[in-house]
This record gives C-alpha cells, structure tokens and sequence, in this order.
C-alpha cells in the first residue's frame, strides 16, 4: 500500500504493509524515535505522536490510518517555537516529567493546548484573536480547559512521575506564553 503522509513537516509517499504500526514506520524514517517507543504493545506511552493535531500512541495505528495524515513527533515539535512555550512553563514551575516520559507528556501537553486554541478561537468566532476576549460579552474567556480531559489525554503516558494538578498549571502557564507570543505578533 501506498502511504502518502506528512511526516514533521515533509511530504512523504511510503510503500508499506497497510498493517504495519505506525511507530515502526516512523523508526524507519526517524532514527532517534526508537529511543522514546520501547514497548510496542500500548503499555508505555512512550511512542505518542500528534496526528492531525491529536495526541496518540503510534503503535496502535496501522499505516492505511495515516494516510493523508500530518503526523509530528518530538523530534519535528522540539524545532518549533511552540515547544519553547512548554519548555519555559516547565523552567518557570520547576517541575518537569521524567526523562523516560519527557516527550510523550510534552506532546500531550501541546495536543491540549491545540485544543485550548480551538476552544477559545470558536468563542472568539471572527473577531481578531485577542486572548482571553469574547466576542459575546467581552470579558475574559477561560482558557483553562477541563480537569478530565487533561487526565484523559495523560493517561495515554503510564509514567506517574508528575501530577495532574501540577500538569494542569504547566498547561496554563505555557498556554499562556503562547497568547502573549501571539498578542505580540498582532
């Protein structure tokens, strides 16, 4: 089968097995990503990637399920000025996951802030994107997201090396790195 994928950012088109996991492919294509998938099997969590936006184990993804798909792993998001927001709010909290789970988390935590930006750019709707504004009453929008769809997306990682609470205010303070980054473009 033919997989015609974006692969951090570079178009690919692979011959592969419609069956094959995705995270198989990927230590194909990239080298280092062995290190963070060990178990192959969904027990870790070590292997999560963002497709489309979304965190996700790649071992559990058979290839004909990428297909079409833009697909970032650690190694393409660390190059990003995004991971930079993460990094800060782990500096600025003092607190960071394990180096076992650093990448898995560190794309969850990026998967939810994707999802913050949708959330808030609907009650934004079309007005120019001002943090925290919203078009009905103009007053500031939560940009916290809620507790269980944190511990839902955590628990794809089985390291328990960071709460959920100190997790919770590592996602707000890089969520909020990022508004003022974005402010500062406008």
């Amino acid at each position: 089968m033919r997989l015609n994928c974006n692969i951090n950012g570079t178009p690919h088109s692979l011959i592969v097995n419609s069956d094959k996991p995705l995270s198989k492919i990927l230590k194909e294509i990239i080298v280092s990503f062995e290190d963070n998938s060990q178990c192959m099997g969904a027990s870790c969590g070590n292997c999560i990637v963002l497709i489309d936006g979304n965190a996700t184990l790649s071992c559990l993804v058979p290839a004909f399920k990428a297909i079409g798909a833009n697909i970032v792993t650690f190694e393409g998001f660390q190059k990003t000025r995004m991971y930079h927001d993460i990094e800060r709010a782990y500096q600025d909290m003092g607190n960071q996951p394990c180096p076992q789970c650093y990448a898995s988390k560190t794309m969850i935590i990026e998967s939810i802030l994707l999802k913050m930006d949708k959330e808030n750019q609907a009650k934004v709707g079309s007005v120019k994107f001002i943090p925290g504004y919203t078009k009905d009453k103009g007053k500031n929008a939560s940009t916290e997201i809620s507790a269980s769809l944190i511990a839902r997306e955590i628990a794809l990682s089985s390291c328990q090396c960071i709460e959920t609470s100190e997790l919770d205010k590592i996602i707000n303070l890089a969520y909020k790195y990022r508004s003022r980054r974005r402010a500062r473009r406008s």
